[in-house]
């Protein structure tokens, strides 16, 4: 059987283009609203424990095991949180070429609106160009939701590790407490 080399008109390329930026703009807003579900799980996690806290009997005693496995969840805890917060702020790349398609490159080499749209009108006229600066931003935005998607299983696993000295506090207390 043999291959064909199929062209695609500008329009499908366009369409491409647009169905890969959406396709990656989900993957980043999916990273940002399960970064968003690790906090408030957080919120609702810490008030529980801050009100049973406040409610349990005053004869607790802190003892050097407990205020361990208490540090060690706060250290687990801390992580989970700063890489959930780590994923809604990205790094901005300024070590690629200028583009016009990137929001920072616009607003800070392309000069007043009139030379950008001047210069915009230049590179829809030049495919090559055009298509380039186009594969350019995908691949940055591609990059930045690579790096969200590493904070987010970060944060998870954080959050996972943050449930073993939880649980052995737990049954610390209670084995201290009621029996």
């Amino acid at each position: 059987m043999e291959k064909q080399n199929i062209k695609l008109a500008a329009e499908e390329k366009l369409e491409v283009y647009w169905a890969t930026i959406g396709y990656i703009n989900g993957l980043n807003r999916s990273s940002e609203i399960k970064a968003g579900l690790i906090i408030s799980f957080y919120g609702l996690l810490l008030g529980v424990v801050f009100q049973l806290g406040t409610g349990i009997d005053s004869n607790l005693e802190l003892n050097v095991f407990l205020l361990i496995v208490l540090l060690i969840f706060i250290f687990f805890v801390s992580r989970s949180i700063y890489f959930s917060f780590k994923c809604f702020l990205p790094q901005i790349e300024t070590k690629f070429d200028k583009n016009m398609f990137f929001f920072h490159d616009v607003v800070t080499h392309f000069g007043p609106i009139s030379r950008f749209s001047g210069e915009f009108m230049d590179l829809l006229d030049d495919e090559e160009k055009l298509y380039g600066q186009l594969g350019e931003q995908i691949y940055v935005i591609s990059l930045i939701a690579s790096k969200k998607f590493s904070d987010v299983n970060n944060s998870v696993r954080n959050l996972v590790y943050s449930f073993i000295p939880l649980l052995v506090c737990v049954i610390a207390i209670v084995i201290e407490n009621f029996l």
